[in-house]
């Protein structure tokens, strides 16, 4: 079994003259501001993506099942997932990110040709997807491998926290840009605007290493095996899936389903799509923020029932009330809880993995997490065929599950990790009540 994997410590000059509160001190870190620009760039292609792809489902083929089925093939992903984690650990994270926007910039461009000429059957462009979908733990992984490899282990909720902006503000630009790019001038330009953005992100997270890892030897296979086998035997890993997976399906039923109700139902254009998910995620930002600057330990579970019981109520409202400025209220409730939310679940697992597994198996939670959106995206494509209304008080329903399995998570015992440089008292500052 590999041994524990140092985590590195503040530089002198950061551990006693900064506020250790204070995202700044994060950012100084070496190596921090080019993750941070690199997952920005990517995710915000991914954000964009998604859009641009159900919209072109919903209007090309007409058909919200297929628009789901857009989002159910991420499933593809699930199984590669204890490999990805396997070749992180082997190979870097640095290497398997780019490799996976690289890949993701190739295949977006083959649908952005193939649409433009009118090549493009309603199979080949779900196959596309498919493939496009695969290579995805590797930069899931990667990033969440790299992360606590590159920041001291006290300023984990802060780097957390930065890391959840990051996504936020991706999910805030992404949307519009996606929606208004559909709008005016259409898919293909902006499918290719989404393969630029990942050249961009691959371009800048290439040659930026972590701390030096024990590298495994031996068959990757075994290693991915391995991945799994960790992943069964971590209590607080199995326990977070039970939460995040119903707390996922719920999500993916929206993805689809809220642009079915805004395109079909309301009659708004394809903007006013993007606009409800840049809602989402200007709503996420101030509580990432706010609970990174806190603290999550000790307090993760409470954090995330709480977090994924606030968008039950609107939806419950939307499913009999559909409106406009419903499911602008809608999504500023999914946001508020989905920032706090990302926050502690990214600190609890990273507080249950020895950094030695980091890779594999953060890589098998991510991805079996993940699961839960593409089962979303599936039904929510099958059910709003019929009613998005329905799909909406289905979402609500999965909301509420999520939040009872997250009381069941085990609770935390002490970190896996040493509290690098900091003196004790200033370790231990984050704990909550």
């Amino acid at each position: 079994m590999p041994r524990s994997a140092p985590i590195p410590a503040l530089p002198p000059d950061m551990n006693n003259t900064l506020d250790r509160r204070s995202y700044s001190v994060v950012l100084r870190l070496p190596g921090v501001a080019r993750l941070v620009l690199s997952t920005m760039l990517g995710r915000s292609a991914n954000q964009m993506s998604s859009l641009v792809l159900i919209l072109f489902a919903l209007r090309t083929y007409h058909s919200p099942a297929l628009a789901g089925a857009v989002v159910l093939v991420q499933l593809a992903a699930v199984p590669v997932g204890p490999l990805a984690g396997a070749l992180v650990d082997r190979l870097g994270s640095s290497i398997m990110i780019a490799l996976d926007f690289a890949a993701a910039a190739a295949i977006t461009a083959v649908i952005a040709i193939l649409a433009f000429a009118h090549m493009l059957p309603a199979a080949l462009f779900v196959l596309l997807v498919l493939l496009g979908t695969v290579t995805w733990p590797f930069s899931g992984a990667g990033v969440k491998a790299l992360l606590p490899q590159i920041v001291p282990a006290p300023l984990w909720d802060r780097a957390n926290a930065l890391d959840s902006v990051t996504s936020i503000v991706a999910s805030i630009a992404g949307p519009v840009a996606a929606g208004t790019m559909f709008g005016l001038v259409g898919p293909e330009p902006a499918l290719a605007t989404v393969a630029a953005l990942y050249i961009l992100a691959a371009f800048f997270i290439l040659g930026l290493r972590g701390t030096a890892q024990h590298r495994q030897h031996g068959s990757i296979f075994g290693q991915a095996l391995s991945g799994l086998g960790y992943f069964y035997r971590n209590r607080q890993l199995r326990g977070l899936a039970l939460a995040i997976v119903p707390g996922n399906i719920s999500v993916g039923i929206l993805v689809v389903a809220m642009p079915v109700l805004l395109l079909r139902t309301l009659h708004q254009p394809a903007e006013t799509v993007g606009w409800i998910w840049a809602v989402v995620g200007a709503f996420s930002l101030v509580g990432a923020l706010v609970v990174g600057r806190m603290g999550t330990r000790g307090r993760e579970r409470s954090i995330l029932a709480v977090a994924m019981l606030v968008p039950a109520p609107g939806l419950a409202v939307a499913a009999f009330a559909p409106g406009v400025a419903v499911s602008f209220m809608v999504a500023a409730l999914v946001g508020i809880g989905l920032g706090p939310l990302d926050v502690a679940l990214f600190s609890l697992r990273q507080r249950a993995v020895d950094p030695a597994w980091y890779g594999r198996a953060i890589a098998v939670s991510m991805t079996l997490n993940a699961s839960g959106g593409a089962i979303g995206g599936g039904l929510g494509g099958v059910v709003s065929q019929a009613s998005p209304k329905a799909a909406l008080l289905i979402s609500g329903l999965f909301t509420v599950l999520a939040a009872a399995a997250a009381m069941t998570i085990p609770k935390a015992g002490r970190l896996t990790t040493p509290s690098a440089s900091l003196p004790a008292a200033s370790a231990t500052s984050q704990v909550g009540p």
